[in-house]
């Protein structure tokens, strides 16, 4: 079973989480960039198509918090 936003919402705090420590500690990028993007491939697995979209924007908006603007997903 898919999970519903309330699940995936938690994951992608979980996920904040883990962006804002790999950013503090982890000044070379290339390797936070290939652990986030598979980070992000499991969690467009484990959803739905139609919560793809959403999951989209909320990516964006945590990068953008943590200064990774030009961040391609």
């Amino acid at each position: 079973m898919l999970p519903d936003r309330g699940n995936l919402k938690r994951m992608l705090v979980s996920l904040d989480k883990a962006v804002a420590n790999a950013v503090k500690h982890h000044p070379d990028e290339v390797d936070f960039r290939a652990t986030f993007r598979e980070s992000v491939r499991l969690l467009m697995l484990e959803s739905s198509e139609c919560d793809h979209e959403w999951i989209h924007g909320q990516l964006e908006e945590m990068l953008a918090r943590h200064g990774l603007k030009d961040f391609e997903l």
